[in-house]
């Protein structure tokens, strides 16, 4: 699947999101920091004689362990990115699971939802039928539909992406009509 980078923009004020190295970074940074102090506190519980030099240098350990856990899960997030999408007035364009992208123009869109499956973010998008669908000539996969309600919905997973999802509702909203 070819990076968004490479595929041409659809229109001219097109927006990229896309998973984000140091959104990732962080998530993963913290999550194994508040991993690291709860063991910890656990070992501090426990009736261990260890002197103060002993738990700086478990501490910086942990530190250490942490940050190479947190730069290891980003390199790799961002890397081997396989969900992204883009938002353009020509339309909603979407990768996802190693597709490559199809775009869906603005009054093909039946809609498009945010939800949350399992504490992860998702955008959802159901195009009227498949003649709104626009998939690149010569494109050898596209983003396989789950069954919603009958209808054919593309699924992109928006987790840490970036510029973030304040941006990514404000973008929707510039080019969706509003809803009765």
């Amino acid at each position: 699947m070819p990076r968004p980078e490479l595929i041409p923009l659809p229109a001219a004020d097109a927006v990229t999101f896309r998973p984000g190295f140091w959104r990732s970074f962080g998530a993963a940074l913290a999550i194994s920091m508040v991993v690291h102090v709860v063991l910890l506190l656990a070992t501090a519980a426990t009736p261990l004689a260890m002197s103060v030099p002993q738990w700086l240098v478990l501490s910086g350990n942990a530190l250490a362990t942490s940050t190479v856990y947190a730069a290891t899960f980003a390199a790799l997030r961002w890397r081997w990115c396989r969900d992204w999408l883009r938002i353009s007035s020509a339309g909603l364009e979407l990768a996802s699971r190693g597709s490559y992208p199809i775009l869906v123009r603005w009054p093909a869109l039946e809609a498009v939802r945010l939800v949350r499956r399992w504490g992860t973010p998702l955008l959802e998008a159901t195009p009227t039928g498949p003649d709104g669908v626009a998939v690149p000539a010569g494109s050898p996969s596209m983003p396989r539909p789950r069954v919603r309600d009958g209808r054919d919905t593309f699924t992109v997973e928006i987790w840490l992406t970036r510029p973030g999802r304040a941006a990514l509702r404000s973008a929707l909203a510039r080019h969706l009509p509003p809803s009765p």
